[in-house]
């Protein structure tokens, strides 16, 4: 009987090693509270990592952009206002320009999955100054994700490629090279800031996806839909995480991170750039009065995608230089490489998200050296 003091206090030291070593974390994302990536993949991101840590690491959510915007969430990130966020790379091309190179390139059609496979291939490992910007950085990324085919939205019905000479255009990456050859003097400012500027007329149209028409309230003042892909883009990085915080994970903690950051490029892109997308775009024509607008001439639309395809390997060559990038070329080759195997990967894969988190973990993520990143 003497003995049960002793090991009731070993097991009160225990306990109190253990709530004490845990710790726990902040995701700032500038995206509104409802989107797919706050209100479902990044919960679920993070209940795997918690219970893979046995609740040594717990990641907390504050979203809609409370601690940083979409621009400001590298310099929070960076200086540790916040451990982790959402990482939209083309509005900050100057601070990681070779991930902000591949997300300029427009993937013809509508794939998202390809898109995003082959993105994060490239990034996790065939593209050393993507991870070497990133380190410069103070930062970590992962779990990239493909937005749905880009459109063209607009507050008056836009027919012909001839309209948008002139045409005011809020656009970023590659639908803004597009624009800007199709003679649109095109706006670049945030998802946010453009809702005012479609709502006062400070610009004709915005090139974005459907989902976009309720999530940022698109739909609200831009009601014409021009019916054509202008592509789809890759990555945005779903997870930038301080370097001091991922360097105070043990190798196990990170692996954790790896094993279940998968769920959110699998999840965010298929539920909610595909299924989603869709859904919200049927919703918006049924309920808000958006409208589709029919080419006059497809043909002449096709042309311009062709003729920005044919460009576009020089552009994206061009503009990495132009930041200092060395031999982009190399994780270009290996991006056009990746996307034909993930072409074949995607048409298996379809809009099973399982199945994509195992394809990105068995091509991808199981690769990785956590301790290189």
């Amino acid at each position: 009987m003497r003995k049960l003091p002793a090991i009731a206090s070993a097991m009160a030291l225990a306990l109190s090693t253990t709530v004490a070593s845990a710790a726990e974390y902040t995701y700032g994302s500038w995206v509104p509270a409802s989107d797919y990536i706050n209100a479902h993949a990044l919960p679920e991101v993070f209940k795997r990592i918690e219970e893979s840590t046995d609740g040594q690491v717990k990641w907390n959510l504050i979203a809609g952009g409370q601690l940083a915007g979409g621009v400001e969430t590298f310099a929070a990130v960076q200086d540790g206002l916040m451990d982790a966020g959402v990482a939209a790379t083309n509005y900050v091309p100057n601070l990681l320009p070779s991930t902000a190179t591949l997300y300029g390139l427009a993937v013809p059609g509508d794939d998202p999955v390809a898109a995003a496979g082959a993105a994060n291939e490239v990034v996790m490992l065939h593209c050393p100054s993507c991870v070497k910007e990133l380190k410069a950085l103070n930062m970590v990324g992962l779990g990239g994700y493909a937005s749905a085919p880009y459109l063209l939205i607009c507050r008056e019905p836009i027919e012909t490629v001839d309209q948008l000479k002139n045409l005011r255009v809020r656009a970023s990456g590659a639908p803004l090279n597009i624009m800007q050859m199709a003679g649109a003097n095109t706006v670049q400012v945030s998802l946010i800031e453009t809702v005012s500027l479609l709502q006062r007329g400070g610009v004709d149209c915005t090139t974005g996806i459907g989902d976009w028409l309720k999530t940022f309230g698109y739909g609200d003042f831009a009601k014409n839909v021009t019916d054509f892909s202008l592509g789809v883009s890759a990555p945005i990085l779903g997870m930038i995480i301080n370097h001091d915080v991922w360097d105070g994970f043990t190798t196990e903690q990170k692996s954790a991170h790896l094993e279940a950051i998968v769920h959110l490029s699998a999840a965010h892109t298929i539920n909610n750039f595909i299924i989603k997308t869709r859904e919200t775009l049927e919703d918006q024509i049924a309920n808000n009065g958006v409208k589709m607008i029919e080419p006059k001439n497809p043909e002449e639309w096709q042309s311009l995608m062709d003729n920005f395809i044919t460009e576009q390997r020089n552009i994206a060559t061009d503009f990495a230089k132009g930041f200092g990038v060395e031999e982009p070329e190399v994780f270009l080759d290996a991006y056009e490489e990746a996307l034909v195997k993930w072409r074949g990967l995607s048409a298996e894969i379809g809009t099973d998200v399982e199945a994509f988190e195992k394809a990105l973990w068995d091509e991808v993520y199981s690769k990785v050296d956590p301790e290189s990143l």
